[in-house]
């Protein structure tokens, strides 16, 4: 050792790798050579499993296209039903509304087909149809918007029929819907009983219409009405609206 030099550190030994070792495949060798016997062994199960689930996603597309094209054909000929209703070809609109209330059943525009159909019965004077065309249509679609209107046409059928008790029934049902329809409804309520001959009961519909409704342009009717019954309203007159005052503008520069 030449003087002044630090003894050397013992080197750490190295492993030498055998032959042996390196033909031993790698661990990723090992996982992938593991995936593809895994996939030549069950390879049949993959592709028709593939297969089907191609076949399924096929099947719901087509039913999804079949089914809308359906829903657009029926809102078609619903369409075309209203404008003959609108038109008054009610033999017309009659035929067209009954044939898509009995082919779609089970869509939107299959049930309110049997509300308008019952409104083409109601004008040709055939309310026993309507009768049982609007009922159809309130079993098949309890929580529809025109359920008010529905339920106001159908206390007209049984009016027309003479059936006052069950017209002031469908009134006091389309009564509690808010709606529209819904003072109607209680005049329709104070009218059924008046043609039962239940005057006083008559007379407290009518004075509660005119409380509850002050402003109703049907005020003058309801109130010639209760004259005629010999009982003058007990409501209290409706007191006229606010008027707006309007405070004229001064001209620029006025004090």
């Amino acid at each position: 050792m030449p003087p002044g030099a630090r003894p050397h550190t013992q080197l750490a030994t190295r492993h030498k790798i055998s032959r042996k070792e390196l033909k031993q495949p790698d661990e990723f060798q090992t996982i992938f050579e593991t995936a593809a016997l895994f996939f030549e062994v069950h390879r049949i199960e993959f592709f028709i499993g593939v297969a089907a689930l191609l076949g399924m996603v096929v099947l719901i597309s087509a039913i999804y296209f079949y089914q809308a094209g359906k829903t657009r054909a029926a809102a078609a000929r619903f369409e075309q039903a209203m404008s003959e209703l609108e038109g008054r070809s009610y033999d017309t609109a009659e035929k067209m509304l009954k044939g898509l209330a009995e082919d779609e059943p089970g869509r939107a525009v299959g049930r309110l087909a049997n509300l308008y159909l019952g409104i083409a019965y109601l004008a040709q004077k055939q309310p026993d149809k309507a009768r049982d065309s609007l009922q159809r249509y309130l079993d098949a679609d309890d929580n529809s918007i025109f359920r008010g209107a529905a339920l106001d046409d159908l206390a007209v059928t049984y009016e027309d029929l003479g059936d006052f008790k069950r017209a002031e029934d469908a009134y006091r049902q389309a009564a509690k819907i808010e709606g529209p329809d819904q003072a109607r409804a209680e005049l329709g309520v104070a009218r059924m009983l008046e043609r039962q001959g239940k005057r006083p009961d008559a007379i407290a519909a009518y004075n509660d219409f005119l409380t509850r409704h002050p402003y109703a342009p049907e005020r003058a009717i309801v109130m010639e009405t209760l004259a005629a019954l010999g009982a003058p309203s007990s409501a209290p007159a409706a007191s006229p609206e606010p008027a707006v005052t309007v405070k004229p503008l001064k001209p620029a520069g006025a004090q």
